[in-house]
């Protein structure tokens, strides 16, 4: 007897279901696709239950590959010679069989019917006794029998088909290719007959010394035609459940399989089918388990089923006929995104609606992979005119959901199909939907290249001035990031002319919240204010509540500069309340971080760690290695710990440009802790590479505090000199204070501390 593996809990449960004194009249149905060993595990169930039915057990196959359906007289008159009836006493009518069937039926047994097609063929087979019980396989449900239970077997774990392959070819052959026997496992998608064909293959005379891998690589390639051996086909076996389908729910599944996608919902799979019939169709699948169910609302073919669908469409739709089916997915796609991407956005557009921005949100959760598998489908079989749109309506959703990576490969398969195009247009937004991703990923130097390059482009479509306006609005971003801010103002003065010139708010909205901050960077802290309080009403007003969010999360920064706190906390609140009701997970990140460093100005250390691990937590997760790096400088600062400080720097050295005012930053809270000179130098060298007045500043003082310490005293007369005027033009008040303090220690004579201890008062700090 073949040893059985695995299903330990579906046997378990299977056994409680037969159990008559506890469940009488027990109906049982295992019920699954083709493959995936309903028979084997009804048999072995059936051995596990047989002490329980002393009147022995009857088994019989309804249905076999390419012979006609037994019909309940024909069945009847198979148990009863199985109950040892002599052929001349088996009635010739239907009701006399049944009654003879219920007579003959004497003490508790077990009727195992094997491949059932339809309730027709086992309502009168039922026994009426109920210590009798039925235990079907069936590749559907029979839901309308009264008091009957279900099983829906689904594939093997990983773990079970790995056991069931070693028990087949061997535990030391499994031990000795481990990685080429998960790969084996994977291409069978734990399906024991799968898996059983493999098994057989690999242990025939002259596979026995076959590698697992070089199997692997064959299994891959030639899929069906390798998993059949002399008495077993996994062709033939789906071909049973096919010949059921109606001619309808075939050409289904035909055309379904040829969309390249890991699962898909009602709505694709209606559109593939571009019939009114689609949703009847779609459910005549799943009750076939051609198809099966992945959480609500969602389907998916298992691998080789695919394969199989996909040669029959080969062999009975014309190339036409699976071409226009590929179309209508993609026309899908199109329209799905133009929706649902309205309601989040475009370069930060989106909106007011909030019930219609959450369903976008989760439209789009639900249907990003098999979008993501649309755009590569699109893109490989040259239907160039889609990826581009795809990708220009999922922007907002990429960023709110910080997903860089998938951003980055759709918009540079965008690019391959656009540049095959002879339009420009569609050019242009690729290569800006490229510099996107990249300014995540920190990858700064291509993402100006691409924005360059895409209005370059919109130069040569003159109408198109609002997208032309959008890339300068990011193409300023870049610079600001890339600390270039004359450049940045020129790009932002171009963004904000075109947008007031067409009266368009939200655009004017949207490019005033980063010429604050650039504002904010070069310390003109009164302009910062006045920018950003229009930028936050302008974007209030068209109900962008990313982009509202983004400008009180830099206001809150210009008001911690200003050492206003409260006023700071209540722009960080705002903004962590919208990027919190919208999902924005960079956003929250962002606010957190910003009011952490705004507590440890003000003493609030215990806040301050907890509100930067909430961000470095987040940045983390979503993987914004720039985000991750500030959050370790402020942790590292509030906890003293050297060791966060040299991952920020480690990671702010790698970067494609390094992050020159966050190595200066992370120097100078280096040379502060470890009281070195060189490191404070070092600082100095990267702020002057930035024109960060305030970091040239805070560590010429820090310097200058070393150089007192030594007794140095004229040096550190000059630093300190040195430091107040940066820190004059920075408007840094708290640091031009300890630097008077610095100075009184060296001239107590002079007026530094009095002057000192009026700027603290004003701001409402004491004297360190």
């Amino acid at each position: 007897m073949t040893t059985f593996i695995g299903r330990t809990e579906q046997r378990e449960n299977l056994g409680r279901l037969l159990d008559y004194q506890h469940n009488p009249f027990p109906l049982v149905n295992v019920l699954n696709g083709p493959g995936c060993g309903k028979t084997s595990l009804a048999l072995r169930v059936a051995r596990d239950v047989a002490a329980g039915y002393p009147g022995g057990q009857l088994f019989l196959e309804l249905s076999q590959a390419g012979l006609p359906e037994l019909d309940a007289f024909e069945a009847l008159f198979r148990l009863l010679l199985q109950l040892g009836l002599p052929e001349n006493r088996i009635p010739e009518s239907l009701s006399g069989r049944i009654e003879v069937f219920h007579a003959e039926l004497r003490k508790p047994t077990l009727l195992l019917l094997d491949s059932v097609t339809s309730v027709s063929q086992v309502l009168e087979l039922l026994p009426n006794r109920p210590d009798c019980g039925v235990l079907m396989t069936s590749r559907r449900s029979f839901s309308e029998l009264e008091g009957i239970r279900e099983m829906d077997l689904g594939s093997m774990p990983d773990d079970e088909a790995h056991a069931l392959l070693e028990t087949r070819i061997g535990a030391d052959r499994v031990a000795a290719e481990p990685d080429a026997a998960r790969r084996i496992v994977q291409l069978c998608g734990g399906l024991p007959l799968a898996l059983h064909m493999a098994g057989a293959q690999l242990t025939k005379p002259a596979n026995k010394r076959l590698p697992l891998s070089r199997f692997a690589d064959r299994l891959a390639a030639e899929r069906l035609d390798l998993l059949q051996t002399d008495n077993l086909d996994l062709r033939s076996s789906f071909s049973v459940s096919y010949q059921e389908l109606s001619p309808q729910a075939a050409r289904h599944f035909r055309l379904l399989s040829l969309i390249a996608v890991p699962d898909f919902g009602t709505a694709l799979a209606v559109a593939v089918d571009g019939t009114a019939a689609g949703e009847e169709t779609l459910a005549e699948l799943l009750n076939t388990h051609l198809i099966e169910p992945v959480g609500e609302d969602r389907c998916r073919f298992h691998d080789l089923v695919k394969v199989f669908a996909q040669e029959r469409a080969a062999a009975e739709d014309t190339g036409d006929e699976r071409e226009a089916a590929v179309d209508r997915a993609l026309a899908w796609a199109v329209e799905t995104v133009t929706h649902w991407g309205s309601h989040i956005g475009v370069d930060g557009r989106r909106t007011a609606d909030d019930a219609a921005y959450e369903a976008a949100l989760r439209g789009l959760d639900s249907e990003h992979r098999a979008l993501m598998a649309l755009v590569r489908q699109a893109a490989e079989t040259g239907r160039d005119d889609v990826p581009w749109r795809l990708v220009s309506h999922l922007a907002g959703y990429f960023e709110v959901r910080g997903d860089w990576s998938d951003w980055l490969e759709s918009a540079e398969l965008a690019m391959e199909s656009a540049s095959r195009l002879t339009d420009p247009f569609a050019l242009a937004v690729a290569r800006h939907m490229r510099s996107w991703p990249l300014r995540q990923y920190r990858r700064l130097t291509e993402a100006i290249e691409e924005s360059v390059a895409a209005l370059a482009l919109l130069r040569n479509v003159p109408a198109e001035e609002v997208p032309r306006a959008d890339v300068l609005s990011h193409l300023g971003t870049l610079y600001r990031e890339s600390h270039r801010y004359d450049e940045a103002e020129h790009c932002l003065d171009q963004a904000a002319e075109i947008f007031r010139a067409v009266a368009d708010p939200h655009g004017e909205g949207l490019v005033l919240r980063t010429l604050g901050h650039v504002q904010f960077w070069r310390r003109d802290l009164d302009g910062a204010e006045i920018t950003l309080t229009r930028a936050i009403s302008l974007l209030s007003s068209v109900g962008d509540q990313a982009a509202e969010g983004w400008s009180h999360n830099n206001l809150c920064s210009v008001r911690g500069a200003q050492w206003r706190y409260e006023d700071a906390e209540q722009h960080h609140q705002e903004a962590l309340r919208i990027f919190e009701r919208i999902e924005h997970r960079q956003g929250q990140a962002w606010a957190h971080n910003h009011l952490g460093r705004i507590l440890r100005q003000y003493g609030r250390t215990a806040e301050a760690i907890e509100h930067n691990s909430q961000a470095l937590e987040l940045f983390v997760e979503i993987g914004d290695l720039y985000g991750r790096g500030w959050a370790l400088v402020h942790l590292g600062v509030a906890r003293q710990d050297p060791e966060q400080l040299q991952e920020a720097k480690r990671i702010f050295a790698g970067m494609d440009v390094p992050e020159q005012d966050g190595l200066g930053t992370t120097l100078l809270w280096q040379g502060h802790f470890q009281r070195d000179p060189a490191l404070l130098n070092e600082a100095i060298g990267h702020f002057e590479v930035v024109g960060s007045l305030l970091g040239q500043g805070n560590a010429l003082r820090e310097r200058a505090d070393l150089e007192r310490r030594t007794g140095d005293h004229r040096a550190a007369a000059r630093s300190y000199e040195n430091a107040l005027t940066f820190l004059r033009r920075a408007a840094d008040p708290h640091g031009e204070a300890l630097a008077l303090l610095g100075l009184a220690e060296i001239d107590p004579a002079a007026d530094h501390a009095a002057a000192a201890e009026a700027i603290l008062t004003r701001l409402g700090l004491n004297r360190p």
